[in-house]
């Protein structure tokens, strides 16, 4: 049985969540790409990926009060808010940050970041209506 999209980048957080590298190597390509919010914080394979979710580990736990997935296909739009997305002096996030995963073969191949859910959808192609 193959998983979705949306359960493969489930999976990918719960391996951040528990600290699995392993887990989290076997989830992206080595060709992946990670392009953050401004054009210096891009991370080109699957070595620089894990080096930066590395350095991620010396905080303490996740500081995540909200979590959204959203399934629009081959992309996958994560949308994330807490207090560990305050305090970031490299990156203007706000409290929030909204990643678009693309993923191929039940791979993760590219994660891009955005500072707005509207700019992420826009970028997933997708079409998800707010929670009510």
């Amino acid at each position: 049985m193959t998983q979705s999209n949306v359960e493969v980048v489930f999976d990918h957080l719960y391996a951040r969540r528990t600290r699995d590298l392993a887990r989290l190597a076997s989830q992206l390509d080595p060709d992946v790409v990670h392009q953050g919010v401004l054009p210096e914080l891009t991370c080109h394979n699957r070595d620089e990926v894990l080096a930066n979710v590395h350095r991620g580990f010396a905080r303490e736990g996740l500081g995540i009060e909200r979590l959204e997935l959203i399934d629009a296909g081959e992309r996958v739009v994560v949308g994330l808010a807490g207090p560990r997305f305050s305090d970031v002096p490299w990156a203007p996030l706000n409290g929030q940050i909204y990643v678009v995963y693309t993923l191929r073969d039940g791979r993760i191949v590219r994660m891009e970041d955005y500072l707005s859910r509207a700019e992420a959808m826009a970028a997933a192609g997708a079409d998800a209506k707010d929670w009510q």
